[in-house]
Order: structure tokens, then C-alpha cells, then sequence
């Protein structure tokens, strides 16, 4: 059963700079340099409250920017309030367990299912809004990767191929990225793709985060390697590389590493003024006490 517990422990979270810039870039640089970081990740420089727990055994975790909390135990999905109060569940016994659920419209989230090449569309509360989607049908040799893109489209990864295909909602081709070996000049092996803000976001951990935009033209490569999670943000990119947080953004000079309050976890997330972080047993809710 999910208890939610409260609890008053309090812990700090530390910033590492680069202190080795102090002796080669002029102080006005500086200046300008930690007023970025403040302004960018302010917030993480106040006391971490462990605010609660959702206690229970679950395999995978993600929220959503307005803070609700999704869960899910092999087949079953569930869905809690930012203050961790179970509010809806879901489950297909027919499909294979759930390791990835797109939340960037929470009235209408992407389920996919990569062992079935299936996804799966739910609205606010847990229930299906339209029959499966079956990738296999859509000329993809193989969907290892989707996610959801505006104007309620998606984005499915054919590793085959290699190739980034995007779908409408009326599952029409609109836009193509073809060979993205050869586009991007390296050998890509993706784990995660996610669009944001007209921008689509694609983490390999071998070689960094590839960045396209809501077309598929390819901009960039943030060369930040390692990452096994990525999130990404208005105030920035997260990504969890070993057993810290990595903050980028295009304005700081260097990324700013976060340490975690807990050193055994199997994932975190970060929503505005709260830290989520999966353990063995639940969830561990932080909020940011100013």
C-alpha cells in the first residue's frame, strides 16, 4: 500500500565552480558569471525539506511542470498530487511493463511502449483518449525512442534507420531527419528524445545532447557526455550524470554540478520548486524552504 509520511529533515544541496577561473578571467567577467548562475539556478542555492515520502516499490518515475507525480509498477500507472495523494491509476494487463511516459501536455500524455512498438495517448486523469497507435504500421523498421511535439504530434526514433520521423495527430509524416550519423559527423546511440519550447532534444550519452529544432534541423551538439536522464526546462537542462545533477544553460559559462541529498536512487526529476527523487523504497519529495 502508498503511504504518504511526513518528515522535518532538512538537508543542504552544494554548488562545485570552477575556482581556477578567478586567476584568468577579469572580475567584471566574473561578476557577470555568478550573477547568471543566481539568476538561472537561484533557487538550489536555498535549504532543501524533505517535505515527504510516497512510499512503495516502483520501477520508473516522471512529473510534470505543474508538479504532479506519475509512478509506475510494472503494468500499472500512477498518478499523484504534488503533495503525494494518489489521485488516478491505470493499467493494461495486455502490454509489457511502462518505462516511459511523455508529460509535456499533462491533458495528453504519451505512453510508449517500446517492446510492443505501441504508444498510447491518456488524458488528465489516466484514461485513454484514442485506441493504440501501432508504430510497426507507419513504415518505421524499428521505434526505440518517442516522444511528444506540438500541435499534438510525435517524434519516434528508428535506430534502423537512423532516423528521426515526426507524426502529426492524424499519424502523417511532417517533417524527416534522415541518416543523422552522417547529418551530426558521429555515431549516435540515443536514450532519450524530448522536445521543448520549438526544440528537440536528443541525449547520447556517448557523445552529448544533439539539438534540432521543431522541424528537424539540426543546430547543435552540447558536448556535456554521460547523461543517463535528461530533462529539460525553461530555466534549463538537467541532466543526471553518476550521482549528481548537471545544470546547462546557454547563459552560464560552465554547467553547475548539484549533489544530491541521497546516494542510493534510481532517479530524479525537478519541478520548479520541488526535487523528486526514486528510491528503492518510493519517492522522497523536497521542497526549496526560502
Amino acid at each position: 500500500m502508498t503511504v504518504f509520511v511526513l518528515n522535518s529533515t532538512y538537508q543542504q544541496v552544494h554548488f562545485k565552480y570552477g575556482l581556477a577561473l578567478c586567476r584568468f578571467v577579469p572580475m567584471r567577467f566574473l561578476l557577470l558569471f555568478f550573477s547568471f548562475m543566481l539568476l538561472g539556478f537561484g533557487a538550489f542555492a536555498q535549504e532543501l525539506k524533505l517535505k515527504g515520502t510516497v512510499e512503495g516499490e516502483f520501477n520508473y518515475m516522471t512529473t510534470d511542470h505543474i508538479g504532479r507525480l506519475y509512478l509506475s509498477k510494472g503494468q500499472e500507472l500512477f498518478l499523484y498530487s504534488p503533495e503525494g495523494q494518489l489521485l488516478y491509476q491505470f493499467s493494461d494487463l495486455s502490454r509489457g511493463e511502462i518505462v516511459h511516459l511523455d508529460t509535456r501536455n499533462p491533458m495528453k500524455l504519451l505512453l510508449f511502449y517500446p517492446d510492443y512498438s505501441q504508444i498510447n495517448f491518456l488524458d488528465n486523469t489516466l484514461s485513454k483518449t484514442r485506441e493504440y497507435v501501432d508504430l510497426n504500421s507507419l513504415d518505421l523498421a524499428l521505434a526505440q525512442l518517442a516522444c511528444a511535439s506540438f500541435d499534438n504530434g510525435f517524434w519516434v526514433y528508428d535506430p534502423v534507420s537512423f532516423r528521426l520521423v515526426r507524426f502529426d495527430q492524424g499519424l502523417n509524416v511532417t517533417n524527416e531527419v534522415a541518416n543523422i550519423n552522417q547529418l551530426v559527423g558521429a555515431e549516435v546511440n540515443p536514450i532519450q528524445i524530448e522536445e521543448f519550447d520549438s526544440w528537440l532534444y536528443m541525449n547520447d550519452p556517448q557523445n552529448g545532447i544533439f539539438v534540432f529544432d521543431s522541424f528537424g534541423t539540426y543546430s547543435k551538439l552540447i558536448p556535456i557526455a554521460g547523461a543517463t536522464q535528461m530533462q529539460v526546462r525553461a530555466n534549463g537542462l538537467f541532466l543526471l550524470i553518476g550521482k549528481k545533477i548537471v545544470k546547462y544553460d546557454d547563459l552560464n559559462l560552465e554547467p553547475i554540478e548539484i549533489d544530491l541529498p541521497v546516494e542510493d536512487f534510481k532517479s530524479v526529476r525537478i519541478e520548479k520548486s520541488m526535487l523528486y527523487i526514486l528510491t528503492k523504497d518510493g519517492v522522497q519529495l523536497y521542497s526549496l524552504r526560502k
